[in-house]
């Protein structure tokens, strides 16, 4: 798609000029596709370094129930990916950088929503960030990444369009670009053989990402709320548990490189 996109409810239109916001998009999304990999550590340290933990409108009450909604909401994310990749995987990493697919991958979850990856990417970060509770996380990091992900995937459906042309356009026709569409989803996931090994395989860095952030932040929101002394077994329970994370983390890499966990 050269000159035409698609529009942000996930419906397509009429080939026309791109608007200036619509380039702006792109340009934004080949941008941060190009540094995707980087970008959320990055603003995790940031977060570290240059703000601290808060408590949900100073209330032990709310903080716990907002804790837990953000756990919840971040192991969702991650399973779902977990359950996309092991049913249909979709190679869409970029060549040099740049956005790149071999494939239009329409089966398993991508018969009911386009970026199925890329709702677990909101949940996980939306989720750590009501776990983390300072303010600069609900009126900066969420909305940014927000627009980061939309950016990307419009780059990538630019990319896509241009590239299968009627064949995307037909597919966009029929599914969602965010919202999943879960009916007759069981008879799309029956064709497939979901493979444990392969979503662990592929994804094994993220899952202890998520895994490794709930707990540190966490530890750092005890330790700078309430102090190591007043809040010591917590802390240092929860360090053992980010000690164990790492061991896990490195005995699943080394089972990836032995080809223990497939090839």
């Amino acid at each position: 798609m050269s000159t035409s996109s698609s529009h942000l409810d996930g419906k397509s239109g009429p080939a026309r000029s791109s608007s200036l916001s619509e380039k702006f998009m792109l340009g934004s999304g080949n941008f941060f596709f190009r540094f995707r990999n980087a970008l959320f550590p990055l603003v995790f340290v940031g977060l570290f370094l240059f703000t601290r933990p808060a408590s949900f409108l100073n209330s032990p009450f709310l903080d716990r129930l907002v804790v837990w909604l953000g756990v919840a909401m971040a192991l969702a994310g991650q399973c779902f990916r977990l359950v996309v990749i092991g049913y249909a995987y979709i190679k869409r990493g970029g060549r040099e950088g740049k956005v790149y697919a071999d494939e239009l991958v329409v089966r398993g979850f991508y018969a009911h929503c386009r970026n199925p990856m890329y709702v677990g990417n909101f949940l996980i970060t939306a989720g750590l960030g009501l776990v983390y509770g300072a303010p600069q996380v609900y009126f900066l990091v969420i909305p940014f990444f927000s627009y980061v992900y939309l950016s990307i995937v419009m780059a990538e459906e630019n990319y896509l369009r241009s590239k299968f042309g009627q064949q995307y356009e037909d597919y966009v026709k029929r599914v969602n670009r965010f919202v999943p569409r879960f009916q007759g989803i069981g008879e799309s996931l029956k064709e497939l053989t979901y493979d444990w090994k392969k979503a662990i395989r592929k994804d094994y860095g993220t899952l202890f990402g998520v895994l490794f952030g709930i707990v540190f932040i966490s530890l750092w929101k005890a330790y700078c709320l309430f102090g190591f002394q007043e809040r010591k077994k917590e802390i240092l329970d929860l360090a053992l548990f980010l000690f164990i994370l790492g061991l896990l983390y490195f005995l699943i890499r080394y089972l990836k490189l032995t080809k223990r966990l497939g090839s």
